[in-house]
């Protein structure tokens, strides 16, 4: 069991909160709060930890990719993968976010996660979260399924008979007004008769109150100014990408590295530091001056350092309470 400590609650004593079960442990005054103003862990390219050797070249790949795949592939393979644990390691350290970009392959009528190359196809791992918050009931977790490949309409409405029969009333239905979303209130649909409708998933993209704006950096320097700087729209949940993303020169100058010690490393080490430094709340709270409030933070390799990434994250949800508490 992984445990977050020193966790300050509404008593302001040490507390210790179990990262599979962290929402569901936060002080109460936090289960009042808008779900888009809390601080949230989430992880990039969520399903890439499917990636082999045997995965062939997805519809999302670059031109210079389907070239190269070939001859470079197990290079390829490493600047493409960005994460090491399967979908039910990343809910049980405190992930509850995940960004998903699904393709289709010809031929073939099911649906599989990509990155430039194909990895796992959709049906474990969506079994592996209605798994989890079929044993986790005061958690919720956000499918956030951000692009689609080679989709046609009768794909996208393949997928959504997919998910309802999967998911069922566990969906939070669209919501014009997100900030009546809270952890409590999702808790309350139990007494409408919906089975574990605490836990919700929700397509970002589709519903469109969920921007992720990308930062397109490859420096520490400039993904810290891209998060101190971004923007967010006060009625929506919003994710701030903390990754590095490499570019072909950048991957030519450390061609027999990794993306996870070349990017995912260095945000660990000087990113991850700094965000200690943002707060979740209003985006229009006065007390964080021009910079943007973090709901969603996502990160590669997320199991690093015994999921210090998770564990930073949730911690940042103390100063909201403290916020709360000052202000009551």
């Amino acid at each position: 069991m992984i445990e977050l400590t020193s966790i300050m609650g509404e008593d302001s004593s040490a507390q210790s909160l179990n990262l599979e079960s962290w929402m569901g442990e936060l002080p109460e005054q936090l289960k009042h709060v808008p779900f888009i103003y809390l601080a949230i862990p989430g992880s990039h390219d969520s399903m890439t930890y499917g990636i082999s050797r045997s995965s062939g070249v997805a519809p999302d790949a670059e031109p210079i990719i389907k070239k190269l795949y070939p001859l470079f592939r197990g290079t390829i393979l490493r600047w493409t993968i960005t994460q090491a644990i399967d979908t039910s390691q990343q809910l049980l350290i405190g992930i509850r976010y995940l960004d998903l970009r699904l393709a289709t392959k010809t031929g073939d009528n099911k649906f599989y996660f990509t990155h430039g190359v194909y990895a796992n196809e959709i049906t474990e791992a969506l079994h592996q979260v209605k798994d989890f918050v079929d044993t986790h009931p005061g958690e919720v977790v956000i499918l956030d399924f951000q692009h689609f490949y080679g989709f046609t309409p009768d794909d996208h409405q393949r997928l959504m008979r997919i998910l309802l029969n999967l998911y069922g009333p566990r969906l939070v239905p669209r919501q014009i007004e997100l900030q009546s979303i809270t952890l409590n209130s999702l808790a309350r649909l139990k007494q409408q008769g919906h089975a574990a409708a605490s836990a919700v998933t929700q397509m970002g993209k589709l519903v469109g109150m969920l921007p992720s704006p990308w930062p397109q950096q490859d420096r520490v320097s400039g993904l810290l100014n891209f998060l101190r700087n971004v923007k967010r729209h006060p009625g929506m949940g919003f994710v701030h990408q903390a990754v590095l993303t490499p570019t072909p020169a950048f991957i030519l100058f450390r061609w027999i590295s990794t993306l996870r010690d070349k990017c995912a490393v260095p945000v660990k080490d000087e990113v991850l530091p700094e965000l200690i430094n943002f707060s979740p709340g209003p985006p229009l709270a006065k007390e964080l001056g021009n910079q943007s409030p973090v709901n969603v933070v996502i990160a590669d390799f997320v199991e690093m350092d015994n999921a210090i990434f998770s564990k930073t994250i949730i911690q940042l949800n103390m100063k909201l309470l403290k916020n709360l508490i000052d202000h009551s």
